[in-house]
């Protein structure tokens, strides 16, 4: 770690910038050992419960002099951590944003290590939310404190620290939005940026979700006589219905092309099923879940109406087809412009901090852009942070024990950049 950031300060525009990498510098231990600490503070959710984790991260930013800071929440066991560091002149204000909740383990049987410890082997730190997002949190918390060390700054670095991102957001970033406590000309969110490996782009969009549910009737009799009696089988309709609509769907999906969204939508047809009754009982229900990755410009009247018409030329196809949408939400994708400041600022510390360039890219999950960018009107970067997507909700999740001391430096210096720039 000690010569990660060896000969950085020849490539920097100005003292401020040179004052923080210094600091991030001085701290890179500080930091690994503090996502650590962040990795062996459970925030599971489901069932959700930030309180915790949320309270280690207030005691830090006090230690590190950042003073403004607020739990802010709709319910007590969910808060959301909100931080500033205000300049003595005014300018813009960046936000950086990231959850604070992790998936569940799952199969504990799957992980080589206990996944609320942090572990090192070779150059990789495994625990449970080390990439997503622990890693980026105390990368946030840093990043505001060494500017908290300068003189004088135009303009604002805040934090939203957000609960709930990992079950719909709800409790966050959700309701930090319709509360009006999102507020920034721009917002960094630090979900991983690696989809083939670490560091890989910088997301300018974050895709949407559908989600929704197919209901398909049958006849509900006795299984002894549905030989002898017209009988609609539902499970077998509905399994007939889910693999055409895998075939077929996104060919009735109205979207136009997206350079950064290369493949379109992202259609998964029974990411959960459902049917019948037990022994006995010839099938009258079945239902399955369907989850549709969006991409800008599609809005969820239009999903609903295309899915209808599939539906609709379903049942023409096979009269004995009964089959209703049930509609559950839909989140909106998001984009920020490439020509958005902020965008290089992010290019060119990277550059210096990593001696690569990250590609622009689409980030194919929904993040909490969806809310800080749709309802709160924040252009978002979807995603840029450190960790591997593919690691992610994975058992023995894992990333590169020097992540989270990159990110706090390209996250401290693309601060002052873009705060500084005229």
């Amino acid at each position: 770690m000690d010569e990660l950031f060896a000969g950085i300060e020849n490539s920097l525009n100005s003292a401020n910038e040179i004052k923080v990498a210094n600091f991030i510098r001085e701290r890179q231990r500080e930091i690994f050992d503090f996502t650590c600490d962040l990795i062996r503070t459970p925030s599971i959710n489901p069932p959700g419960d930030e309180r915790e984790v949320s309270a280690v991260i207030c005691q830090r930013l006090d230690q590190l002099g950042v003073k403004d800071v607020q739990l802010l929440a709709c319910d007590v066991t969910r808060p959301n951590v909100v931080a500033q560091v205000v300049g003595d002149k005014p300018g813009k204000r960046i936000m950086f944003s990231g959850h604070i909740d992790t998936k569940p383990p799952g199969d504990l049987s799957q992980w080589k290590t206990n996944p609320l410890e942090a572990v090192v082997q070779g150059d990789q730190l495994i625990g449970l939310g080390s990439g997503d997002m622990k890693a980026a949190i105390a990368a946030m918390v840093y990043a505001a404190a060494a500017l908290k060390t300068l003189e004088s700054f135009p303009g604002e670095i805040a934090l939203a620290l957000t609960a709930d991102e990992e079950n719909g957001s709800v409790y966050g970033s959700k309701w930090l939005a319709d509360q009006g406590h999102i507020k920034a000309d721009v917002c960094v969110i630090g979900e991983p940026g690696g989809i083939f490996t670490e560091w890989e782009s910088v997301h300018l969009v974050s895709r949407g979700a559908a989600l929704f549910k197919v209901v398909v009737f049958g006849t509900q009799m006795h299984s002894s006589i549905s030989d002898q009696l017209p009988a609609v089988n539902a499970t077998l309709k509905m399994a007939a219905l889910a693999i055409k609509m895998q075939n077929e769907l996104k060919s009735y999906l109205t979207f136009v092309d997206h350079p950064l969204c290369k493949f379109g939508p992202t259609v998964n047809i029974g990411v959960t099923a459902k049917s019948g009754v037990t022994y006995g009982v010839f099938p009258g229900r079945a239902e399955f879940a369907c989850d549709i990755r969006t991409v800008p410009g599609m809005t969820e009247e239009q999903v609903k109406t295309d899915i209808l018409k599939f539906l609709s030329d379903a049942k023409k196809s096979d009269p004995e087809l009964n089959a209703e949408l049930e509609w559950n939400l839909m989140v909106g994708a998001t984009e920020i412009s490439m020509d958005d400041p902020v965008v290089s600022c992010l290019q060119q510390i990277s550059k210096h901090v990593l001696g690569t360039t990250p590609k622009l890219d689409a980030f194919p999950g929904a993040t909490d852009a969806a809310y800080i960018q749709t309802a709160a009107g924040v252009p978002c970067i979807a995603s840029f942070g450190p960790g591997f997507l593919p690691r992610a909700h994975s058992p023995n999740e894992n990333m590169h024990v020097n992540g989270a001391a990159q990110a706090a430096m390209i996250y401290a210096l693309a601060a002052v950049r873009y705060l500084e720039q005229k």
